[in-house]
């Protein structure tokens, strides 16, 4: 990814782009993320910088992240679940919106890549997701042919899903980085699978975070205000 240095200003900026589309760009100027509409009058080639205060702006149709050809709708970025439009069963055509994604301070509409019937819903409401995170499967009106996700060019790690999952030390571990809002669990609760355990508030929206095991709360590793990072150590179970 190429950077590049500018002074405005006798100010000094780094600028890398994230992503492009014929329409829009993502780009990160001294570590803060931005979304660039471009205008689209012929005459005009300056960008216009939009980088609104309010969470109800609604941010550009992201393309990327959905594969028509193998009916499955992966996230396009970081960021929240703020809707979920449709359910399983539900038929929806091709650029129906199906779920909006809450990412720096704006809201995207993610929209069906082809006709058919929602087979599976992978996330929920308020759950945090990271970028190619599975988000809905769609079982085409056509033959869908799964085709291999391009790697990037970039060799960045992996990062959790949202959906917490537990290693084998059956320890559900922050998805993301955060602030715990609030504990829903006591050391000795016996939970199920999917329950809520704690609220997590990241990116400036409350996210729901689920185990994905059902056991008995033997520990706590965090309480209410604490900070935490991607990764780190929630709550500890007995399965």
């Amino acid at each position: 990814m190429k950077t590049y240095k500018l002074i405005i200003n006798n100010e000094k900026y780094e600028a890398k782009i994230l992503e492009y589309s014929g329409s829009h760009a993502k780009i990160s100027v001294n570590g803060n993320d931005y979304i660039i509409q471009i205008e689209d009058d012929a005459h005009s080639t300056i960008p216009k910088l939009t980088r609104p205060e309010k969470a109800s702006a609604m941010a550009p149709n992201f393309t990327k992240g959905t594969d028509a050809n193998s009916g499955e709708v992966r996230s396009p970025l970081p960021g929240v679940i703020v809707t979920i439009s449709v359910k399983e069963g539900d038929i929806v055509k091709k650029g129906q919106q199906i779920i909006s994604l809450e990412a720096m301070k704006m809201e995207s509409e993610i929209a069906a890549p082809t006709d058919g019937k929602i087979s599976k819903i992978h996330v929920r409401e308020k759950n945090p997701v990271q970028e190619g995170d599975l988000l809905i499967t769609i079982e085409c009106d056509e033959v869908c042919v799964t085709t291999p996700t391009p790697k990037s060019s970039r060799q960045t790690p992996k990062p959790p899903s949202a959906q917490v999952t537990q290693s084998i030390d059956n320890i559900v571990r922050a998805p993301l980085p955060g602030v715990v809002l609030d504990l829903k669990v006591g050391i000795g609760d016996v939970i199920g699978k999917d329950d809520v355990v704690l609220i997590l508030e990241a990116m400036k929206m409350e996210s729901e975070i689920s185990s994905s095991l059902s056991g008995k709360v033997v520990k706590l590793f965090v309480q209410k205000g604490a900070s935490v990072q991607d990764g780190d150590p929630l709550i500890e179970l007995e399965v």
